[in-house]
């Protein structure tokens, strides 16, 4: 066995939470702990090595986690099935009848989604009747100044609706301008990280951008200014964007987000605002991303889905309404705060609407 993650932690109270969610009790007068991840074939150790203000042991506690959920074996088979035959890339759901030792019947029903050439799908969850939708849901929509309808969602719900979205609709990596689409039906895009959307709308729909700041066809911004005033021209005159993503720290993601808002300003286009930032990022986002061990558990109600491990911001744009997906607004819906407001102000460092 060989430790593939070897960090020491400070205990403060984000930490803490994070100990709890996993049963791992602290010992008195420890400030310190040790983490090391050690895998097997099929679970995983991890390891906790807590010390005190001296950097001396005082005690180490071990966590088993079992590797292969029921989930995990599901989507596995049927990963092995659509590569066997590429026209079932997509698959809406899979039924699955079977006979308890009382002779009941028990009816499952797994929904999932497996993005291009991914071979883990992004949802799965089962329910006792069919394809029920009882994820959790925010209490309804905000309207800015610009008129733009801005809705929370949940990750679970995103990917259920992603799965209706074809690809021709809907802005996939490598994120340049060669992926934009312009269309007037449902639309999405999602993981925006350090990436920056540009959404232009007016006459003709939405015009959806998704740009890694990163990859060398975005390096030069007069190209990206070009197409973008170009966008503008295409939506009429009362064209409207809105800008979504980035983050400080990333000099190149914070660069390319300020110029694309210092164009929008300079011609005069009103716009909504939305930094995503990394106090939220490398915050509330990247810890969440660590609790959600048990989510698991909660697949069956409809409430967790694997987008819980991915970072940053998803999107659907449909129809005038600007739908977000974050894992922010998950444990905020799992707390019971369903104000739509409250919701979107936690998932963005900065918001100008």
């Amino acid at each position: 066995m060989v430790s593939i993650r070897n960090t020491t932690c400070k205990i403060v109270d984000r930490s803490i939470s994070l100990l709890k969610i996993r049963e791992v009790s602290v010992p008195e007068g420890a400030v310190s702990f040790d983490y090391v991840f050690v895998p097997e074939s099929t679970k995983y150790t991890e390891l906790f090595t807590f010390k005190d203000a001296n950097n001396l042991r005082l005690v180490q506690q071990k966590n088993k986690v079992d590797r292969f959920t029921k989930e995990k074996e599901v989507q596995k088979r049927v990963y092995e099935y659509t590569k066997r035959d590429s026209s079932k890339s997509k698959i809406t759901d899979i039924n699955q009848t079977t006979i308890s030792p009382n002779g009941e019947e028990k009816h499952e029903t797994w929904r999932f989604y497996y993005p291009k050439d991914k071979s883990t799908a992004r949802f799965s969850r089962k329910s006792e009747e069919k394809n029920v939708d009882n994820y959790l849901h925010s209490d309804g929509v905000i309207v800015d100044k610009n008129g733009l309808k801005i809705r929370p969602i949940s990750t679970a719900e995103y990917v259920d609706k992603r799965k209706d979205i074809d690809d021709n609709h809907f802005v996939d990596s490598p994120w340049t301008m060669k992926q934009t689409i312009t269309t007037k039906e449902r639309c999405a895009t999602d993981s925006v990280q350090e990436c920056t959307v540009v959404g232009i709308y007016g006459d003709k729909g939405l015009t959806l951008n998704h740009l890694n700041p990163h990859r060398p066809e975005n390096r030069n911004f007069d190209k990206i200014e070009k197409a973008l005033l170009d966008q503008l021209e295409q939506q009429g005159k009362n064209a409207k964007a809105f800008v979504l993503g980035s983050c400080e720290s990333d000099f190149e993601s914070d660069k390319q987000y300020l110029n694309i808002i210092d164009l929008l300003a300079t011609r005069g286009v009103k716009y909504s605002r939305f930094k995503t930032g990394d106090s939220v990022l490398y915050g509330p986002m990247h810890f969440d991303t660590k609790i959600t061990s048990e989510n698991s558990k909660k697949y069956k109600f409809g409430t967790a889905s694997p987008y819980e491990w991915e970072l940053g911001q998803h999107i659907i744009y449909d129809n005038g309404e600007l739908q977000i997906a974050n894992v922010v607004i998950d444990s905020e819906l799992k707390k019971g705060n369903t104000d739509p407001e409250s919701l979107i102000k936690k998932s963005f460092y900065r918001i100008y609407r």
